[in-house]
């Protein structure tokens, strides 16, 4: 039950203190809303390849929940900014408070089932790459991607009908924006918090978590143990051939003549062909083992950030009295947290992938011709 007709009480922290929350607000948000363009331009102006490519289009999916979240968190920044008081107080009236908070409830539900999405596509690629293959890609990726807007929009919903402005106790001029606190209102509230809870939150954690426990296990040790396997069984390949191609050396350089004769076309041995494909192989492997490491800090950063609320919602059901944002420490972290999400997925992007840092620096010397980009990098990255 949300409980937000509070007494107001004057700002506790030091003026510095609030500045320097402003200052770091300020400083995430725009990081954040450039980081996530970038991410956009570096897979919209690229070739159709890499567009091709499911995780790349679901990521940038990500960013533009990413975009939503950031841009109408805007709003609560400034009115933070602005008002020394605690609760900070409701300045854009009863519309702004519901499109607001919908949008920010709709890109929440938006991001992580793009994050669920991604690990059911990565589980199924690497666990059974046959079955992926089956179906049509192009189809199935838009169908994705409307389930996944449709289901957030119609799940955001119920927020433009329970939210409303609360009075403060000894500022009656001034609102809070929050859930109804009317009786008639109690039990669908309680009831949409708790499926917001379970479906939103603890079901995908605990899918992700499974999903990527069988991954880890297949990439990091069944792939090993049978690369370890592979190499036994080649280098006695590589002996018995080596022993069997000085025997046939021996007998045949009697017939040869003594200067050699000048051949055009060059034959790769055996040998070499298999250390080419081994080479390949290991690239491969390795960029994919990055690739899924990006993806669960991705993960496992998005469910730290928004634990918060849902330690707020346990607490509002242990105390039906209180809740957690009256302590204006607590709000500042639930928010920061939910900002260095959306901000920070475009920096584990760049160090990650090999794809993104190649693009991002293209776009960066675009924008800003002083950027150094170094010569020695092409566009010879691969997919992720």
């Amino acid at each position: 039950m949300n409980t937000t007709i509070l007494i107001s009480i004057k700002n506790g922290p030091s003026e510095w203190l609030r500045l320097f929350l402003i200052i770091l607000f300020i400083i995430i948000l725009l990081t954040g809303l450039f980081g996530n363009c970038l991410v956009l331009l570096s897979v919209i102006t690229n070739h159709t390849k890499i567009r091709r490519s499911s995780t790349n289009l679901l990521l940038v999916n990500m960013s533009c929940a990413d975009l939503i979240i950031l841009i109408f968190n805007i709003f609560d920044i400034a009115q933070f900014s602005f008002d020394p008081y605690w609760p900070t107080a409701w300045y854009l009236g009863l519309s702004f408070c519901k499109i607001v908070r919908f949008s920010q409830v709709f890109g929440c539900y938006v991001s992580v089932q793009t994050l669920l999405t991604i690990s059911i596509e990565r589980y199924i690629s690497i666990i059974h790459p046959i079955k992926i293959s089956q179906i049509n890609h192009r189809k199935r990726l838009c169908l994705i991607f409307i389930l996944i807007w449709s289901l957030g929009f119609l799940m955001a919903l119920p927020n433009l009908y329970l939210l409303e402005l609360h009075p403060f106790y000894n500022r009656p001029q001034y609102y809070v924006c929050g859930l109804s606190d009317r009786w008639i209102d109690s039990h669908l509230i309680t009831f949409y918090k708790y499926a917001e809870s379970v479906l939103f939150f603890f079901l995908p954690a605990f899918i992700q978590t499974i999903l990527y426990l069988i991954i880890c296990r297949k990439i990091f040790l069944v792939d090993r143990a049978v690369k370890y396997h592979g190499h036994a069984q080649t280098v006695q390949q590589v002996i018995i051939s080596n022993s069997l191609q000085q025997y046939s050396d021996t007998k045949l350089s009697s017939s040869l003549p003594s200067p050699l004769m000048n051949n055009n076309t060059v034959s790769l041995s055996p040998q070499c062909e298999s250390r080419v494909k081994k080479a390949t192989n290991k690239n491969g492997n390795k960029a994919r083992r990055k690739a899924i490491i990006m993806i669960l800090i991705v993960a496992m950063l998005y469910f730290i950030a928004f634990s918060p609320i849902q330690i707020n919602f346990i607490y509002t059901q242990i105390n039906h009295s209180h809740h957690l944002y009256e302590h204006r420490l607590f709000f500042v972290v639930t928010i920061l947290l939910a900002l260095s999400s959306t901000a920070f997925n475009p920096i584990i992007f760049y160090i990650f992938s090999k794809y993104f840092r190649c693009k991002f620096q293209i776009l960066l010397r675009c924008l800003c011709p002083s950027y150094h980009l170094s010569t020695r990098q092409k566009n010879n990255f691969g997919i992720i």
